[in-house]
Order: structure tokens, then C-alpha cells, then sequence
């Protein structure tokens, strides 16, 4: 299995990571680890450095912090991952916001900073990871505009199934998270959204299927099941399509 998404390097995880990571290497090719900010970033980075080979690292910048930060910190976060972009796996989280109420000046920083690192991937030919919340649609629209960019996941799927269908048909990437276990949005996106284009993560620390407790790698297999039962096809199958697509999308 592997986990297309996740945030081991947060400070969550402080007390048992290496518990964790060895359990998880039991029974995972790779783990995917993002970074969303600045600091996350180069704990990402440093991670994949400790445990090389098994986990790798997306650098980003979550649309809460680049859409609140000042210029010089957005200036420093884009030149960390341009420095350390043959070191990543792909460029992520990116991308927008809208689960709540933003101020202009924020929204459009937020769209700023957005189009500045699709425009680095497409530079650089390295895939992207969006965090776009509730923001689905309007980020499929812009991100059509960089059509050199090698490959588009869209992680934590939560927008409708026709936008799930359009990304899709775009040739782009849906993810879906441990979320999906209890909402019959996501069963039906599921259904809707074919294996080839499919990948399977957990967002850990978030999303937990465990009340109280963090999420991690090895609920993957909740997400599978999941989809196992939503698309009636075999567990070994689901996880063999979703390796595989985790595998040509971060080229591991």
C-alpha cells in the first residue's frame, strides 16, 4: 500500500513517529509525506532524509498560510522549494481555501501565491497536489490554464460528482481520504470517478476514523475497503491500480 498523503512531520506525531513509521513499513511500498508550510516543509524534507527510500516528501504551501503571510515569508517559502525542488517528489499542498469566510485581500493572496507555484511546477515539470476546499471547481478552471504541468492530484476529494467527473476527463488525479468512510457524497464520487484515476491517503493526523485519535498510514486500508464496496471490485485490485497510479504520478 501506500499512502499518497500525509503530514508525519507534524508536531502530532512528536511523542511516537518512529513507532509509527517502523509499524507502518511492515506492510507500505512508500508513505507520501506533505508539507503546508515553511517549518513543515523542512521537517518533510528531513524525514525523507532520516528514512530514505521509504518516505518521501511534497513541499507546499496550504492556502491558509499563503493567503495570511507577508511577503517576505511567501518570498522564503517559494525559494525553499525552488532550492530543494530535485529533493520533492511533486509540489503540494497548493492551492485555495473557502471553507470559511475570507477577507478579499486574503482570497486574493490566496490566488497569488496559488499561480505562483503552478507556475514553478510547470517550470520545473513536477507534479502538484491541490488542497482546495470547497474551491473545487474554480481550481480545476486554473489550473487547466498550465497545461504543462506533468500531473494534477486533487487530494481529499470533497466537491461534487460533476467536478469529480471533469477532473477526470482533464486527464487529472482524484484522492480520497478516510473521510469517505461515512458520507454517501464520497460513496458516490467513488462509483463515479474510475480506478486509473484514483488514489487512496489519509491526511494523517486528520480524518481519523477514531474518535480522539490521530490518523494514520495503516487506516489506508479503511479507504480501500471503502472503495471496495462502493465499486465492487476486489481489495487487491483497488490496491494494486492506486499503487500503481501513486508510483507514475510522484515517479517512485
Amino acid at each position: 500500500m501506500i499512502d499518497s498523503h500525509c503530514h508525519l512531520n507534524f508536531t502530532d506525531f512528536d511523542d511516537y513517529r518512529d513507532e509509527l513509521i517502523s509499524n507502518t513499513k511492515k506492510e507500505f511500498k512508500y508513505v507520501i509525506d506533505s508539507g503546508a508550510s515553511i517549518e513543515s516543509n523542512e521537517r518533510s524534507l528531513e524525514l525523507s532524509r532520516k528514512y530514505d527510500g521509504f518516505i518521501k516528501t511534497t513541499m507546499g504551501y496550504h492556502p491558509e498560510y499563503s493567503g495570511n503571510d507577508n511577503k517576505e515569508t511567501i518570498n522564503k517559502t517559494i525559494d525553499q522549494i525552488t532550492r530543494n525542488i530535485d529533493n520533492i517528489q511533486a509540489i503540494g499542498e497548493i492551492g485555495l481555501d473557502y471553507a470559511k469566510e475570507r477577507s478579499s485581500t486574503e482570497y486574493k493572496q490566496q490566488h497569488t501565491v496559488f499561480r505562483q507555484l503552478l507556475e514553478l511546477a510547470q517550470e520545473y515539470d513536477k507534479p502538484v497536489v491541490l488542497h482546495v476546499r470547497e474551491a473545487e471547481a474554480e481550481a480545476l478552471e486554473i489550473v487547466k490554464e498550465y497545461p504543462d504541468i506533468p500531473d494534477v492530484i486533487f487530494h481529499c476529494f470533497s466537491g461534487s460528482k460533476q467536478t469529480a467527473l471533469d477532473v477526470v476527463n482533464n486527464g487529472y488525479y482524484v484522492s480520497f481520504a478516510t473521510n469517505a468512510l461515512f458520507s454517501k457524497k464520497h460513496k458516490k464520487n467513488m462509483k463515479a470517478v474510475p480506478l486509473e484515476n484514483m488514489l487512496t491517503e489519509t491526511d494523517s493526523p486528520y480524518l481519523s476514523p477514531v474518535k480522539g485519535e490521530n490518523n494514520q498510514p495503516l487506516n489506508i486500508r479503511k479507504t480501500i475497503e471503502r472503495i471496495e464496496r462502493a465499486k465492487s471490485i476486489d481489495f487487491k485490485e483497488i490496491e494494486k491500480v492506486t499503487e500503481k497510479n501513486a508510483i507514475s504520478v510522484y515517479n517512485l
